[in-house]
């Protein structure tokens, strides 16, 4: 009986040691398969850009995946889905599995205009993402025609006051950042004037050279050829600091009015819930990146002041970004084309 008692016992304990053993060589092959984030990247990585190819916003993008990708020791490889205003290419990232290897390129307008000028977005720009790093901006810039007799921003804001509604500013389209900064600056400076939208800032541009439209904003990156050739004369920059290509134009901070800062601006975003150790191993590369040479002359050659935040540090901007723009485009009742 006790030779019997003994052997059951033994088969037990064998049985449990071979179960334990099972049960840890198949913890051992998932954990093999699957992407430890301390190894991250193990592979390529898809950089979505919600806008068409070529623009400041895709040259800043393509620049940053090429130093990225030698930085991560993998393949950044952009693609641009252009849509919506942006609309598109973040709503395929907000859904994507939230594992690093599907990042997106948002802009002022995908986080920060975009969830106040569409009212059924298909995504949170809040809850669907996580910042990795606020890359910079380029800021609005107001001109009038070089024949103008409006030569300075308090010029503009008399003329306004004695016959308002009859100066004209041109955008790119409604709900543009071309038009908003148009309506910040209209409500900074309690003015009343007359948004005149266009199909894209090249007519609108054409139409102020022909005396059309009284001024606009547009980037400082595509007012500098008509400045430079002397057919358009800047009045102020939408920035908390005068721009490298503009020194001798004062920001409008500098006349009175510092809630003007309109700037068209990009960094990186994740999906929501993506693993801190990739946010953090990410957040790294993108630091290191932005100092990359490469880097720095096309934001330079594109007009973007350079301006590195961090995860924490662009969350709070969005969620600031997203306040203001939000309040802009209600009390102007401004709608998307």
């Amino acid at each position: 009986m006790t030779t019997i008692t003994t052997s059951v016992a033994g088969i037990a304990l064998a049985a449990a040691l071979t179960g334990l053993l099972v049960h840890g060589a198949a913890q051992a092959q998932a954990q093999a398969q699957a992407p430890s984030p301390q190894a991250f990247p193990t592979r390529p990585i898809q950089m979505v850009v919600p806008f068409a190819a070529g623009g400041a916003i895709d040259q800043m993008a393509r620049a940053m995946g090429a130093s990225l990708s030698r930085e991560l020791g993998q393949q950044v490889v952009v693609e641009n889905k252009p849509g919506a205003g942006g609309n598109i290419g973040a709503e395929q990232i907000a859904k994507a599995a939230p594992t690093g290897y599907s990042v997106l390129v948002g802009t002022s307008a995908t986080h920060g205009v975009n969830p106040a000028l569409f009212p059924r977005l298909p995504f949170d720009a809040v809850r669907d993402f996580t910042p990795i790093a606020h890359w910079g901006s380029v800021p609005n810039v107001l001109v009038v025609r070089a024949s103008s007799d409006i030569r300075s921003v308090p010029d503009l804001i008399a003329q306004a006051q004695r016959e308002p509604g009859k100066l004209t500013f041109g955008s790119a389209g409604n709900g543009t950042s071309l038009h908003l900064a148009g309506e910040l600056f209209k409500q900074a400076a309690s003015v009343d004037m007359t948004h005149v939208p266009y199909k894209g800032g090249a007519p609108a541009a054409v139409d102020l050279l022909g005396g059309n439209i009284a001024m606009m904003f547009d980037t400082v990156t595509v007012s500098l050829p008509n400045l430079k050739a002397g057919k358009t004369r800047a009045l102020a920059v939408a920035a908390a600091q005068r721009h490298p290509a503009l020194p001798d134009v004062p920001t409008f901070a500098e006349l009175g009015y510092p809630s003007v800062v309109c700037a068209t601006w990009a960094g990186m975003f994740v999906p929501a819930a993506t693993p801190p150790a990739v946010v953090a191993a990410l957040t790294a590369a993108n630091r290191r990146a932005l100092a990359d040479p490469a880097v720095v002359e096309v934001m330079n050659n594109t007009g973007v002041q350079i301006h590195f935040m961090d995860s924490a540090a662009f969350g709070d901007y969005v969620g600031s970004e997203i306040a203001l723009w939000g309040g802009i485009v209600k009390k102007g009742n401004i709608r998307a084309d």
